[in-house]
């Protein structure tokens, strides 16, 4: 059988590097957008508040990373500041919000405590600590009520908004806007070969040395369609096929292998981005394959309770095929749909 536990050919040496959750010890392709934020951030150094700053973009651009990244250089360059990150798909209310505050202030949080006496806790705690709070809010879309931005700004607290699509400034109340008086920077997708860089970076971290050739970074790099997540996604599951298989190295059967499954992840992560009832019709479409809309249209109802009227599911449809999820093929009366992605 062999030594089970031949160290000889592993490939992996630090898997996290391959992750959302690690923060690069440099940004690649991202200096503007890094100039500009830093810019926003850098008044709270001789301890005034910073400009409230949006970033938005596709996924898997480098805005979480960024901000990370930047928080973690700006603690280091003052100590008038805390930086708190908060993705708000995990922590969609209020309450949860603020007890993410204070979990990450203090020792102990009482989570049956009130939302009112939460964020009583916080400006204790902050005025305590005679630091600015500037906090990063990652997916604000997700939030189910933005007052909590507007009582923010009053308080004084700097605000880093994240967020996939510009749309969610037209959501604010004009009341919340004003008082945010937001900045904005677009995150534009990543070039084939400025993604290949990253990942060449990315890979030095986390596996060891010679453990894939360039061209097949440039291969993921290609696959991933300038999203990043996808591509770290594609090395990391590449690399783990390859140590399973106790392989030497990375070869390209374990690229294309990973490729799918890495593809289904960026579906999923798209999906997360569109409305309920959108992301219902394009289930439909995918459990039933080459379907007309009348039938399509028989199932959202049956699914959905609160079915949007046969004007909006029109017009869903329409953005599901202009964002590249469907194909149409037929006139309006005849038309069928199919999945494209």
């Amino acid at each position: 059988m062999g030594n089970l536990f031949d160290i000889e050919n592993l490939i992996i040496k630090d898997e996290s590097a391959l992750t959302e959750v690690f923060v690069p010890e440099r940004l690649l392709h991202r200096n503007g957008e890094c100039d500009y934020l830093a810019s926003c951030l850098k008044p709270v150094i001789i301890n005034q508040a910073i400009r409230n700053v949006f970033l938005y973009g596709p996924t898997g651009t480098g805005k979480t990373s960024l901000v990370r990244w930047l928080f973690k250089e700006l603690e280091s360059n003052t100590s008038n500041a805390k930086t708190i990150y908060i993705n708000c798909w995990k922590a969609q209310t209020t309450h949860a919000v603020l007890f993410e505050i204070v979990s990450r202030m203090s020792r102990f949080t009482n989570p049956r405590r009130q939302t009112k006496e939460l964020f009583t806790d916080v400006t204790n705690l902050v005025k305590a600590s005679g630091k600015k709070l500037i906090l990063a809010l990652d997916e604000v879309d997700k939030l189910e009520n933005f007052d909590i931005l507007y009582d923010f700004s009053r308080a004084g607290y700097g605000l880093v908004l994240i967020s996939n699509s510009e749309d969610i400034l037209a959501k604010l109340d004009v009341r919340i806007k004003s008082s945010l008086a937001i900045e904005t920077i677009q995150f534009p997708k990543y070039s084939a070969n400025e993604l290949a860089d990253i990942l060449e970076d990315r890979a030095s971290f986390a596996l060891l040395p010679s453990k894939i050739s360039k061209e097949l970074l440039k291969v993921a790099a290609n696959a991933a369609g300038g999203d990043a997540r996808v591509g770290l996604e594609i090395v990391r599951r590449a690399a783990k096929l390859a140590e399973g298989r106790n392989a030497q190295k990375v070869e390209k059967d374990d690229i294309i292998h990973a490729l799918k499954a890495a593809k289904r992840m960026k579906l999923e992560s798209m999906l997360a981005d569109i409305g309920e009832d959108s992301r219902v019709l394009y289930k439909i479409v995918e459990e039933k394959g080459s379907v007309a809309s009348g039938d399509i249209l028989a199932e959202y109802k049956n699914r959905m309770p609160n079915a949007a009227s046969e004007r909006s599911f029109r017009y869903y449809m329409e953005e599901l095929v202009k964002a590249g999820f469907l194909e149409a093929v037929g006139d309006v009366r005849w038309r069928k749909y199919a999945i494209k992605i």
